[in-house]
Parts: structure tokens; sequence; C-alpha cells
């Protein structure tokens, strides 16, 4: 049963600056962490921004149907185990802005 303050998904939005010299690596970084979140229950897609005109910021959107699905990949061993490899591929810090729908 949906509840009319309840939203239809959450969308994780999250922007990622990468070194220029380690888009590759991010992009393999990318693909792991798309098939290990696609694993999770609630989970119904990752949307990749990547980057235009010579510029090195992604951005994913990355969407579960409810809050509870997605605090359960977030607080995942597998999402922890990305990110410990992730510091090394950017410039600077990961910006998350969370997002419900209705």
């Amino acid at each position: 049963m949906t509840y009319p303050h309840q939203s239809d998904h959450i969308t994780l939005v999250i922007t990622h600056g990468v070194q220029r010299d380690k888009l590759g690596e991010y992009e393999f970084w990318l693909e792991n962490l798309i098939a290990d979140a696609a694993r999770f229950a609630g989970y119904q897609s990752i949307n990749v921004l990547r980057p235009v005109h010579g510029e090195t910021i992604y951005t994913l959107l990355v969407r579960f149907n409810n809050i509870d699905h997605l605090y359960q990949w977030i607080q995942s061993d597998q999402r922890e185990i990305r990110e410990a490899t992730l510091a090394n591929l950017l410039n600077g810090q990961e910006y998350i802005e969370m997002r419900m729908q209705a």
C-alpha cells in the first residue's frame, strides 16, 4: 500500500570530478558499482551523465523504490568496498544529494 506522502522512488544524485588520467579506471569502477547496485532490493536504475566538452565531471542518478532500500545499498559492504577505491580516482570529494519524487 502506498501512502500519499510516500514517494514512488528516491534518487541519489552523486557528482564526481574525476582525475583526467583516471577516466578509464573510473569507467571500470562505475561498471562494477552499477552491477553491485542492481543486485539490491528496490533497485530501479542508475543513469550516468558523462562529461562533455573536455570536462571530467560525472553525475550519477541512482534510483531505488524507497528510502529503506536505498539505505540498504548505501550501507552495504559492496558499496563500502567501491568507495574505498574511489578517492584515488577523484579530484576532491564526491557530492551527494537525495531527491524524493512523487
